[in-house]
């Protein structure tokens, strides 16, 4: 009887052990973020993009009616001192193994910045100032958080995206990913969901759908 009991005790004990080793990671992983702001990497994938006549000019604009980054649900565990920034970084998927980059960017300006990559390493100009002779794709972001639940973090991003030729819209999205992930690695957790869903988001609007209209 007592070597039958032995087993399960020693089970737990296996258990307990690992939950700690764990819930150090986690911390570490909060600690470091509350910190440095939120971790966001973006990967640009090698595409077939129709490349429009006109050089293109990338802006985002703030549209959100709740500006908080980190959610009600969240801020009790990545503690008060998360910083309203984000740390960006860009990876190309056809060199997977150059280091990325990194620099502290607004939530708003790493769409722009993103956006910019994604088109301009699949063949279209991308230039900063606008004229009559280039084509608009305004981003106006609608969402961007990062919210935890019953031991679950949730990414929520949303934008419009309008392309505009000499001022009248020609193509219009509206972009919305969420993406979870369960609480494995505290706060590293919470930037994985939030990193799934900015880069589903920035790759949902179809370009090619948009650019094919001007050809028309």
């Amino acid at each position: 009887m007592r070597r039958f009991l032995s087993v399960p005790y020693s089970i737990l004990l296996v258990i307990a052990f690992v939950t700690l080793l764990s819930g150090c990671a986690g911390l570490s992983q909060q600690y470091r973020a509350s910190n440095e702001g939120i971790s966001i990497n973006y990967t640009v994938k090698k595409e077939q993009l129709i490349s429009p006549k006109e050089k293109v000019v990338i802006s985002s604009s703030e549209e959100r009616l709740d500006k908080e980054i980190i959610g009600d649900g969240a801020k009790g565990t990545v503690g008060t001192r998360v910083l309203g920034y984000v740390t960006f970084g860009v990876i190309y998927a056809v060199m997977p193994d150059q280091p990325t980059l990194k620099d502290q960017q607004d939530p708003i300006r790493i769409f722009k910045t993103a956006m910019a990559e994604r088109l301009s390493k699949n063949g279209i100009t991308v230039i900063n100032d606008k004229d009559n002779e280039t084509l608009a794709v305004d981003l106006l972001v609608r969402q961007f958080k990062l919210d935890f639940n019953f031991g679950k973090w949730t990414g929520e991003v949303g934008y419009v995206a309008r392309i505009k030729k000499n001022g009248a819209v020609v193509c219009q999205d509206d972009i919305y990913e969420k993406a979870t992930a369960f609480n494995l690695y505290g706060f590293g957790s919470g930037e994985k969901a939030i990193n799934e869903a900015f880069g589903k988001a920035i790759d949902k609007l179809d370009i090619n759908s948009c650019f094919s209209k001007l050809q028309k």
